[in-house]
């Protein structure tokens, strides 16, 4: 047989054997073991005579095209873990619990999502979840905080998808995502879970509807602008800050995305050539005004000029020096917090803040001399806090001009200019990537303006502020740590369900940490804590307790239901322990050694009736107020509202027989020593 046949000869054998011939450029066939139907090798090497293994150079080089986007999302899933340990630390309070219950209360309906909340909120997407929330799982901090996490998610991936379009896959963008993802301002927010709902949405729709206004830009395609439009709708459901992101896109498409020069032809072309755009935007911006504008008809607190320029003065400067810089540069360091207290608030040394000063001012001049255009990307964070962070404080709460220091130390005002930090950021310092739309022409390559040593020394300080920011946040939450309303909520919980039939509670203030005063009714414990009983008439409320109590008991400030003791005077109990009424002696006096207390609220008479009594009344007086007191059989504690003190209580009775009396005491109420349900706290 020929040489020529021996090809076909071994692929006829290749065939029978289920095997693949290849050739080793001989002409020769040679045979590959793994069979026909297999491709090529993928990354693995083998002969006959070996398993397969893995090409690890190929797969390596495979990843190395992926290394910015694996650096990103480890960087995010990172800050994930972090956040969610910092997350599982707190519980609802103030706001949460009022919002809680008053959708417990009501309908989903537009008096319930459309009113207004605190200093004039209107958060119609927040209070939708809180009913939600509410119905579902109430007090549940798991189904909250899990709430709080998906956003916060939602977040971290919407700045690295806005990142990745505006700038490309650089790894330069790790430098503005890092420093959005550890920003020490953006947590306290974290921590007051209906803060979190409203803010971190916001910066999803700056960071989403600035993404899709890119696109229109690069297309003209008004699907984007439509989809910009949606998420500032979204934006607007959650805060009303929102209204200032169509001003965010114009800045940014005028100053950055139409190319030229000089400024003013730029504001122009932008004008004209995205007009529809901009009608859209500001279209949306009018119906939400008027809604906004009828909301505000029912709020109690609503816009005024501020009552003092110099208070406008102290507020907007303070709020740059001591909260806003130190936190976009990894403050404060230091919190003002007082004991026991669930908030604080930015305190940083005042070297701190004068060196945040200086940096902020020296970063600004250094990317300005470095590249002209960057004035205009630092110029827009400007505008940004003063439009979106300091108006709405000095219309809404400078009324209160002595308090314009304290509200400078607020980090929640400013929260959301950690987000159009990022962007600031990128704009100033990177060139902007190449449209990746299909049909859309590339531009010619941008120059770098930032390389060499200024990547290292980029990188050095997104390290420092990064190991600042962490150790402000865990400042932070050392101090605010303490969960008193998890605690409260739980051991509440407990009691209610342990305690036996026929308690009536006294409906008292709930601990400040859990709501403070300043929601009157709404702070009550029957409307905090009455939710969680489900024993119907088995368990009653009173906040005045009038007449025969057998069990009154009152919430601790731990949360656990204790006998309800008075603080204050008592009479003291008679030789023999009591006193009785005799034929010849139908009025008792029970003396205080001193006049009672002058802050005295309520008035117990502890006494015994027989049963011929029962049903029968008796007048008793304490100091000038007289009130009738039905008897019931055998013993109990009466109780009487009384005001002011008196130097005895007098007990007046037509009864001959059997109504014995022990002591009086007047004062106010407080849990008594011991007795608690649950026995053991949560």
């Amino acid at each position: 047989m020929s040489d020529i046949d021996r090809p076909s000869r071994e692929v006829a054998r290749a065939q029978r054997r289920d095997v693949a011939p290849r050739h080793d450029g001989s002409g020769r066939a040679a045979v590959s073991p793994y069979g026909a139907h297999r491709g090529g090798n993928d990354g693995l090497v083998a002969n006959a005579d070996e398993e397969p293994t893995v090409d690890w150079s190929s797969q390596l080089a495979s990843l190395r095209k992926h290394q910015v986007t694996l650096a990103c999302l480890a960087l995010i899933a990172g800050t994930l873990i972090w956040k969610a340990v910092f997350l599982s630390q707190y519980y609802f309070r103030q706001d949460d619990f009022w919002i809680f219950d008053t959708s417990l209360k009501s309908s989903l309906n537009w008096g319930l999502v459309g009113r207004t909340w605190g200093a004039g909120q209107f958060i119609p997407a927040p209070v939708t979840i809180s009913w939600v929330l509410a119905k579902v799982a109430l007090y549940n901090w798991a189904a909250g905080a899990g709430i709080e996490f998906v956003m916060i998610a939602g977040a971290g991936l919407a700045a690295w998808r806005l990142l990745r379009t505006l700038f490309g896959d650089r790894p330069a963008i790790l430098i503005p995502l890092a420093l959005y993802l550890v920003c020490p301002l953006t947590f306290p927010d974290y921590s007051w879970w209906i803060a979190g709902v409203e803010t971190v949405p916001l910066q999803i729709a700056i960071f989403m509807a600035l993404t899709s206004h890119v696109h229109y830009v690069w297309t003209g395609r008004y699907r984007h602008a439509l989809a910009v439009a949606g998420w500032l709708i979204f934006g607007l459901i959650f805060f009303e800050k929102a209204l200032v992101i169509p001003l965010l896109l114009f800045a940014v498409t005028a100053g950055f995305l139409v190319g030229g020069k000089r400024l003013l032809p730029a504001v122009w072309k932008s004008v004209v050539r995205f007009w529809r755009a901009w009608l859209l935007y500001v279209g949306l911006i009018a119906v939400y005004g008027v809604v906004l504008g009828i909301a505000l008809q029912s709020s109690t607190v609503r816009p005024a000029a501020p009552s003092s320029a110099r208070a406008v003065g102290t507020f907007s400067w303070g709020l740059v020096r001591r909260t806003l810089l130190p936190g976009l540069l990894g403050g404060p360091w230091h919190w003002y917090h007082t004991a026991g207290s669930v908030y604080a608030f930015s305190s940083p040394p005042s070297w701190l803040s004068w060196t945040s000063v200086v940096v902020a001012l020296g970063i600004i001049a250094a990317t300005i001399l470095t590249r002209k255009k960057a004035w205009r990307a630092w110029a827009i964070l400007v505008v940004w806090v003063a439009v979106a962070d300091m108006v709405p404080v000095i219309i809404g709460r400078l009324q209160f001009p002595g308090f314009a220091w304290f509200f400078a130390m607020e980090t929640r005002y400013v929260a959301d200019a950690s987000a159009v930090l990022l962007i600031v950021i990128g704009l100033a310092c990177f060139p902007l990537a190449p449209p990746d739309e299909e049909g859309v022409a590339a531009p010619k390559r941008r120059r770098e303006f930032f390389t060499g040593r200024w990547q290292q020394v980029a990188i050095a300080m997104v390290l420092v502020i990064s190991a600042s920011s962490i150790w402000s946040v865990q400042k932070f939450a050392s101090l605010t740590r303490p969960a008193t309303s998890r605690t409260y909520i739980a051991n509440a919980r407990t009691a209610l369900a342990l305690t036996p039939s026929g308690t009536v509670i006294l409906d008292q203030q709930v601990p400040s940490g859990v709501m403070l005063g300043i929601y009157h009714h709404d702070s009550e414990a029957s409307v905090v804590l009455g939710p969680l009983s489900h024993r119907g008439a088995q368990v009653t409320w009173t906040s005045q307790p009038v007449g025969n109590i057998g069990r009154l008991k009152v919430f601790g400030s731990d949360g656990r239901l204790y006998p309800a003791a008075i603080a204050g005077s008592s009479t003291g109990k008679f030789a023999g322990g009591r006193d009785c009424v005799t034929p010849k002696r139908t009025q008792l006096v029970l003396t205080f050694p001193a006049a009672s207390v002058s802050y005295a609220r309520v008035l117990r008479l502890d006494y015994h009736a027989s049963r011929a009594n029962a049903g029968g009344s008796v007048t008793v007086t304490y100091g000038a107020l007289t009130r009738q007191l039905v008897l019931n059989s055998g013993l109990n504690n009466a109780y009487i509202t009384v005001s002011g003190s008196a130097a005895d209580v007098v007990v007046q009775t037509q009864a001959t027989a059997g109504l014995c009396v022990y002591d009086a005491i007047a004062g106010f109420f407080v849990p008594a020593v011991g007795g608690a349900i649950p026995a053991t706290p949560s």
